[in-house]
């Protein structure tokens, strides 16, 4: 499949059209600190090119002026000048492809390294409207087309343009007349070419869709084979199979055809247009108003001209995609995070503060419906705060907007007084330790997870945060103990020894302020246990927010708010609130918590 587009994320749509002066001034910033590369590039392709234009000129005077005189030195002389510039020619754009792979790998580098720091500066709400998989790929394959731009399109353009503007130059100074011919028969078929490329690509990109499908069935229903066992249905998925496989063959048959008629096509001009130049030629060879080696040199030179046209057609498709590719890229770079940077350092901060407030907080994810409506709640310094409700009421919400990875829409959350938007988020977050639900472990060693690879911090505090936590015999299990490797996302271990290292790591960081967002709920009764007893000696002398849905977790909590649709509707401890009878109380009957089922 010669026109076959390896990139078919949002490429089977159409193209977007840029006006060129936006695409470029997205495309400078990338391109700006490789224009000499760039230039040398462009310089052996013109030399390259002017080596290629030189082959026909000197066949001309070989067979006109060499041979007709019978001069042996001079037929070599010419033959050995001939050897010399292929050699040179082909020397020359060696080196240019090097300069110019180079030059893509250069690009394609410190464009991924650029883009790739600048995410890690963005809020949380810049990858919610943007799926981290689907990003990545984005960004991928637009990294990729820049790439190709400067390394293969934009030369290949380069080329084409060259080598038609030397080889129809030359014609014209050879014989005007037989250009003339020459032209009336490329320029049809150039304008032919235009719909019949658009025309194969969407043939292609149909065959590319069906295969797609085809692939996603097969692995949902390998996926299912005992699903369609027990109920019969593997016939059905047969069928459904062996009609997208037809379809899919009759769609690649038919791109087949037309690719493989157009450069059929394409050969039969070829070899009509040196019929055309032995035509027009041959009255002027017999009159003696043109030579054997200029029809020579006009077969070779329209040789060289037909692949040039055609593949500039297609190329400028290809920088159109390009340029897009790199205005996407640009659009990223110079996309500003939600949650900036604060003014206030680690000297501003307030070492005596009292209590964390959130001061009539309202929040919502986009133009979604509001997450948090008017929030009122205070955390004060060394007690335990448990946020409890049912699921999608907003207290996660609440946990990411004191971890600063989304800012309130109104309202404000303080420590000591001071709006927490005011410090570095490096200042902040240094006070805050996180467990999720959800944990990340990284591809590594048992250490490099333990510390999120500080290689500062030794191995003897790392084994006393997993003694802590009654966790040391995760030493043992894991070969290697700290040195053992983890796989990605800690697939190697069980969800209870992930979630274990997850809060080894928020012990070893030894945060000011701890927050757990239902940490327990993914893991064995024993685990939790064993998580509670650790939970109650990590608590000690520290301010600590959980949320919760096992309400068993949260009786010894200092201050219980209830959050329900996005406001709190309820606030105390755990008796009080079991007395109200209210939601707190319905919650722990459903629960079966004993104070409440007795109540």
């Amino acid at each position: 499949m010669h026109y076959d587009d390896d990139f078919m994320d949002d490429d089977d749509h159409p193209q977007r059209r840029y006006p060129l002066r936006v695409l470029w001034r997205g495309l400078k910033p990338i391109a700006g600190p490789h224009a000499g590369a760039f230039a040398l590039a462009a310089g052996l392709l013109l030399i390259g090119i002017a080596g290629e234009l030189c082959g026909p000129l000197i066949l001309r005077q070989m067979i006109d002026e060499a041979i007709p005189s019978r001069s042996a030195g001079r037929v070599a002389a010419l033959a050995g000048l001939y050897a010399a510039v292929f050699m040179t020619t082909m020397t020359v754009f060696y080196t240019q492809v090097i300069v110019t792979t180079k030059l893509g790998l250069l690009i394609v580098r410190d464009l991924k390294g650029k883009v790739f720091e600048h995410m890690l500066s963005l809020s949380q709400s810049f990858f919610d409207s943007f799926p981290s998989g689907k990003l990545m790929a984005r960004v991928e394959s637009d990294c990729e087309r820049v790439r190709m731009l400067f390394s293969e399109t934009s030369m290949a353009i380069l080329r084409s343009i060259m080598l038609m503007t030397g080889t129809i130059g030359i014609m014209a100074v050879t014989n005007l007349r037989i250009t003339g011919f020459v032209m009336l028969l490329v320029l049809p078929v150039t304008l032919a070419t235009i719909p019949v490329l658009r025309l194969m690509r969407k043939l292609w990109a149909q065959v590319r869709a069906s295969y797609s499908r085809i692939s996603g069935l097969v692995a949902e229903y390998v996926r299912a084979v005992p699903v369609l066992q027990v109920f019969n249905a593997t016939g059905v998925a047969a069928g459904k199979l062996t009609s997208e496989g037809r379809r899919f063959l009759g769609l690649e048959v038919k791109a087949s055809i037309w690719e493989y008629g157009f450069w059929g096509f394409l050969g039969s001009c070829e070899v009509a247009a040196v019929a055309v130049i032995l035509t027009a030629g041959r009255g002027g060879v017999v009159a003696g108003t043109i030579t054997v080696g200029s029809v020579v040199l006009f077969i070779e030179y329209t040789r060289r001209l037909f692949m040039p046209i055609v593949m500039f057609s297609e190329t400028l498709n290809q920088v159109q995609r390009a340029l897009a590719s790199a205005d996407r890229i640009n659009s990223i770079l110079s996309t500003e995070t939600c949650t900036p940077d604060g003014d206030l350092g680690e000297e501003d901060f307030p070492e005596d503060w009292e209590e964390i407030r959130f001061e009539d907080v309202w929040f919502r994810y986009g133009r979604a419906e509001w997450a948090l409506k008017g929030v009122s709640l205070v955390i004060a310094r060394r007690s335990l705060v448990a946020l409890v409700g049912a699921s999608g009421g907003g207290k996660s919400t609440i946990v990411s907007l004191l971890m600063r990875f989304y800012e309130p829409t109104g309202g404000r959350i303080t420590i000591g007084g001071i709006d927490i938007r005011r410090f570095r988020l490096d200042v902040w977050r240094r006070r805050l330790g996180l467990v999720l639900q959800n944990v990340s472990l990284f591809s590594g060693t048992l250490s490099e997870n333990l510390t999120v690879f500080d290689s500062s911090v030794p191995a003897r505090r790392q084994i006393e945060s997993l003694r802590t936590i009654e966790a040391e015999d995760l030493l043992e299990r894991i070969p290697g103990g700290l040195s053992g490797e983890i796989s990605e996302g800690g697939q190697n271990l069980s969800m209870g020894e992930r979630q274990l290292i997850n809060f080894a790591r928020a012990v070893l960081h030894r945060p000011e302020i701890l927050i757990l967002d239902e940490a327990t709920s993914s893991v064995d009764p024993g685990t939790e246990k064993r998580i509670q007893k650790a939970m109650d000696m990590l608590f000690e002398g520290r301010t600590a927010l959980v949320v919760a849905h096992r309400l068993t977790t949260v009786r010894n909590a200092d201050r219980i708010y209830v959050i329900q649709a996005g406001q709190v509707v309820e606030t105390g401890t755990h008796l009080e609130l079991l007395e109200c009878g209210g939601v707190y109380a319905g919650l722990c009957r459903l629960q079966l918590v004993p104070e409440a089922v007795n109540a």
